[in-house]
């Protein structure tokens, strides 16, 4: 997928303090709403034909939209002004508010303003809290300018691109595997299955394709579990032996593992994970082999500045007790990974391709297949 030019732009660096996403998605929307006074008389409608937001003398054609308006130290997201009242607008991303933020904006407009109301406006339902005015989400912002452009035909390519940039980014129409069920995994019903089914599309891929010699595709089947789901984690195994092994896939549930995920508040973590049989944990973790592809690894990961993160199970000072037959995680949020898809095989291409770059990294390293043959003579 080509990227858009606002998506482009919202990889800005953020400032100190500032979350570079949510200001930019903030100020690009106010942009719109302050040069396109058609949408915006129509985007105000929709928000002012809540029961909720009733106010007295808001001129829809006379409004201003600004942006971080000072609210004695408190900055709104985005406020509309038409006549001494005062829609304040919060936006978020993926981020939850701070404690008492709405209130604080509303302790400012009660004393500043003849009528006030606050909007909320979020990636997920599960982020509306603290009894906002009106509670949205940004799919629904991403349905009513989709109503609007199919009226409007001949709209600035500016707003079809604000459109893309919020489908990009995860919070648009929900995929097939939804960015808020992945964020929310422990309050989702069917991320599994939905995973399952992923696993079933891609599994008769060229899986082969980086892996020179000794290639077995498997795939765990278990009676009363999603397709692919073992010790908490579903996916592909691609060796013909755990003497190592490799796995990619999703880990949804790292208690088996003895893990965490890199982030909690996103989610289950997209990874390839080196397994060991029982019989070499007393062994490969002072092979010379295998300290060599540890040191490597980790190197690698950490110049590719994607995400991706390298995890030295066995070096983490925080866990007491080790799983020695899952050492090594090269791992990222799944939310990170599937951000921008939409469709099944938009999601199918994504975790082929991110698998396949994780597989390339070990099976380069010559000291993978060398430590490989020391396992075997061990057998």
């Amino acid at each position: 997928m080509d990227a858009g030019l606002l998506e482009s732009l919202s990889k800005y660096r953020p400032r100190e303090g500032k979350d570079s996403l949510e200001n930019f998605i903030t100020e690009a929307f106010a942009w719109i709403l302050n040069n396109h006074s058609d949408f915006a008389g129509f985007f105000l409608n929709k928000v002012t034909d809540n029961p909720n937001m009733q106010l007295q003398d808001i001129d829809r054609k006379d409004c201003e939209w600004l942006t971080q308006y000072n609210f004695d130290g408190v900055f709104p997201d985005m406020v509309c002004l038409s006549n001494n009242r005062a829609i304040v607008f919060e936006h978020k991303a993926w981020s939850h508010l701070h404690k008492n933020q709405l209130q604080n904006y509303r302790d400012y407009a009660a004393r500043n303003f003849i009528e006030s109301k606050v909007v909320l406006i979020t990636a997920s339902s599960y982020q509306h809290s603290q009894n906002p005015d009106l509670a949205w989400c940004w799919s629904d912002v991403c349905e009513l300018i989709s109503i609007w452009l199919e009226k409007n035909t001949n709209a600035s390519f500016i707003i079809q691109e604000f459109l893309r940039l919020i489908n990009s980014e995860g919070m648009g129409p929900p995929a097939p595997i939804s960015h808020e069920s992945i964020l929310y995994y422990y309050a989702s019903v069917d991320i599994k299955k939905n995973i399952g089914n992923l696993i079933k599309r891609i599994e008769n891929e060229n899986w082969s394709v980086n892996i020179k010699s000794d290639f077995k595709l498997f795939v765990e089947n278990k009676s009363r579990l999603a397709y692919g789901e073992a010790w908490g984690r579903m996916g592909l195994h691609l060796l013909t032996s755990w003497r190592p092994g490799i796995f990619v896939g999703i880990l949804l549930d790292g208690n088996d593992h003895c893990t965490k995920p890199i982030n909690p508040i996103k989610g289950p973590d997209f990874c390839l994970i080196i397994d060991f049989d029982n019989d070499l944990h007393g062994q490969y973790p002072s092979n010379k082999h295998y300290i060599e592809l540890v040191n490597k690894l980790s190197k690698k990961v950490a110049s590719l500045q994607n995400g991706f993160q390298f995890y030295d199970h066995l070096a983490d000072t925080k866990i007491k007790s080790k799983n020695k037959w899952h050492p090594i995680h090269i791992r990222k949020p799944m939310l990170d990974v599937f951000v921008g898809s939409s469709t099944v095989d938009e999601q199918a291409k994504v975790f082929y391709k991110n698998a396949n770059d994780l597989i390339r990294l070990v099976t380069e390293e010559e000291s993978f297949w060398k430590l490989r043959n020391d396992c075997k003579k061990n057998l």
